[in-house]
């Protein structure tokens, strides 16, 4: 053979089997993972048997001098229950217009040491346009590690991208409800800055290096959950980190500090005022939609059905600049039918204005109503706005508050379509809330509703036959939360589906076999707030007959307590209690050939947290059952949970209390 050939023989040969090689070749992992696998397991709390761990969790902050953060995110996890393998998922937000796309790697490393390196291809953009109907600019890249993860298996994934806000906080947790055993923050900034931390729930080993920082928590165990606790005694272990520049320095970014809540409510009228100036078009929708109309509260609940109207869509803009709490213009909302909470609110606002009716923009948490710190002036706290409109004495609803420098204020949530003018959702009610307005104290609690205006009321007619059938009607009017509730399943669900829920809250009242049928609906969401509906039903085999001599049934027909809802015997933490009322009259036609023979003429349960009433009048052939149950809206200590539960155990053995017929 010729010596080139030879020699070009061997090249290939050699580059093939370098190729081959390469191929082959195990993926290299980067240190921190390397170091978050030899770590040991977290501790368990007793009897805890999570279905993963967090092995690795840390952030580098790196701000640069004119305020933009470049931000670095490592996180890992081992797999402990198959079920748990959708866990196994990268994710990283951003916003296009002020980020840069973040630059991802993941991994999945089984258990018997192979290496699964995910590759581009596999990363997944997600735009909010992809379930909207309108172009916006956040982003989430999101690689999905489901096909490649088992049991026992270590998913970890890290990312880095410049990031732009003209926030100055951060929150890191260090803490989560599985057990964490490495969790740190980092954070590096410019010559002549400063950063102030606060620590909540524990302090983490802290470190510092010249402008770098370092928060550190090692082998953190989970933070169990208690049915029913305020988040203020369940909140994670974690930090704010507040980034200062120099006080002389003019940053394009990070340059929003808030050291008292009056700072924050200033910066919300400075962005979101300018926004809700009527427009002449706005001026003439406003006239038009109050024409006719005498009262400012007539003309505030006409105003505000149609800001509820208006199509919801989440749209953040301008993030850079503050853009989650910047609103589009009244105008551009008003003409293209469409916004998210802040600007359906400015559109609210707007209107309202344009008859002369004066309003502010208020930021809430409309899913914890404990979520703010007072001491700890924050924006961040905040994921939803409404507004706050100046009302007289003569509205009187269920969502006005008095506050000093403010006077009497009604809170209305243009986006809740289920809760009329005048109620707001129970998740934001109690709850702190900064009202834009200058020159008075913006942090305030917004107001609770009370049982009464949270109440059910049924009236029952019924018979039970000598076969142990009991058929009848029952009209249900709800009010306030109460009936919210019900335009929600009513709203959610299609027909089919709502009357499979119906039929399912029936029978689990321990009724068999139910049949119904709505004869009549009536939503009075502008008139009393009331939501009514009337039901005919029958159950089969709801009396008991023992040997044709006596015949046994309870006269709680609906919604009867089966089990009570707080069955531990022991508990770390204080129980938070929702308004409620139940007001119910039962008529109940017997066999006449049956008599009373053993019933219970009045159980009374009396408490300050809550009570219970039941009583029977005997009349011929026939009872009157009456029952009335009553739950008032606050927090109650972990020491008298003894007594919350003795309450529930009571309350459950009356609602057991059954009639007794014979012959």
């Amino acid at each position: 053979m010729p010596k080139a050939r030879v020699t070009r023989f061997v090249f290939v040969f050699l580059i093939s089997t370098c190729g081959a090689m390469a191929l082959n070749a195990k993926p290299k992992l980067p240190d921190w993972v390397e170091n978050a696998m030899a770590l040991p397991e977290p501790p368990l709390r007793e009897d805890e048997t999570p279905g993963y761990v967090v092995l690795w969790d840390e952030a580098f902050y790196n701000v640069q001098p004119n305020g933009r953060i470049q931000r670095t995110v490592r996180y890992a996890i081992r797999i402990l229950d198959l079920k748990e393998r959708w866990r196994a998922k990268a994710i990283a937000s951003y916003y296009e217009s002020s980020d840069t796309r973040p630059k991802m790697k993941a991994w999945t490393i089984h258990a018997d040491g192979e290496i699964y390196k995910y590759k581009r291809h596999e990363e997944e953009l997600i735009t909010q346009s992809d379930y909207l109907t309108l172009e916006t600019e956040s982003r989430t890249i999101r690689i999905d590690g489901w096909n490649h993860t088992r049991r026992g298996d270590v998913f970890a994934f890290e990312y880095e991208y410049m990031e732009s806000s003209v926030f100055t906080q951060y929150y890191w947790r260090f803490q989560s409800n599985v057990p964490v055993a490495y969790s740190s923050l980092h954070i590096a900034t410019p010559p002549g800055w400063t950063i102030r931390e606060t620590f909540k729930f524990g302090q983490p080993e802290c470190s510092r290096s010249g402008t770098s920082y370092r928060w550190t928590e090692t082998n953190v165990e989970s933070k169990d959950y208690e049915r029913q606790s305020p988040t203020s005694v369940s909140k994670f272990q974690h930090m704010y980190a507040t980034v200062l520049p120099p006080q002389d320095a003019s940053t394009r970014f990070t340059n929003l500090r808030f050291d008292t809540w009056r700072d924050l409510a200033d910066f919300e009228v400075e962005v979101c005022d300018p926004k809700a100036v009527p427009s002449p078009e706005i001026v003439a929708k406003a006239r038009a939609l109050t024409e006719g109309l005498q009262t400012d509260w007539e003309r505030i609940k006409a105003i505000g059905r149609y800001a509820q109207g208006v199509n919801y869509e989440h749209v953040a803009l301008e993030l850079g600049n503050g853009g989650g709490y910047t609103p589009r213009s009244a105008q551009e909302v008003f003409r293209s039918g469409y916004g998210d909470c802040k600007d359906k609110s400015t559109l609210l606002r707007s209107l309202l204005q344009a008859v002369g009716i004066e309003s502010y923009v208020v930021s809430l948490n409309a899913t914890d109503n404990d979520m703010v710190d007072v001491d700890l002036p924050s924006p961040h706290y905040f994921n939803h706005c409404i507004a706050a409109v100046e009302v007289d004495e003569s509205v009187d609803v269920p969502a006005v508050g008095e506050y000093d420098g403010l006077g009497r204020i009604l809170f209305i949530d243009p986006t809740w379509i289920h809760s009329p003018i005048g109620e707001i959702p129970f998740e934001g009610q109690g709850g702190l809330v900064v009202v834009g307005k200058r020159g008075v104290d913006p942090l305030v609690r917004l107001p609770l509703s009370s049982p009464e205006q949270n109440r059910l009321t049924r009236k029952l007619t019924a018979e039970l036959l000598p076969n142990g059938i009991l058929m009848g009607r029952v009209e249900t009017v709800a009010y306030g939360q109460s009936a919210v509730e019900e335009r929600r399943l009513v709203g959610f669900r299609d027909r089919k589906e709502y009357l499979s829920e119906l039929s399912d809250r029936y029978a689990a009242s321990g009724n068999p076999s139910p049949v119904l049928k709505i004869v009549h609906e009536e939503d009075r969401k502008d008139e009393d707030r009331s939501y009514r509906f009337d039901v005919d039903f029958a159950f089969k085999n709801y009396a008991r007959r023992m040997q044709d001599v006596l015949m046994i049934f309870k006269p709680a027909i609906l919604g009867r307590m089966m089990e009570n809802p707080f069955p531990d015997e022991k508990r770390l933490r204080s129980i938070r209690l929702r308004a409620e009322m139940l007001e119910e009259t039962a008529t109940i036609y017997l066999p006449v050939e049956l008599a009373l023979e053993e019933y219970e003429k009045e159980i009374r349960i009396e408490t300050d947290f809550g009570s219970y009433l039941a009583t029977i009048e005997e009349g011929e052939d026939v009872i009157k059952y009456t029952r009335t149950f009553r739950l008032e809206d606050l927090v109650l200590p972990v020491e008298r949970y003894d007594e919350l539960r003795d309450f529930y155990m009571r309350v459950v053995e009356a609602e057991q209390t059954p009639v007794v017929l014979s012959r």
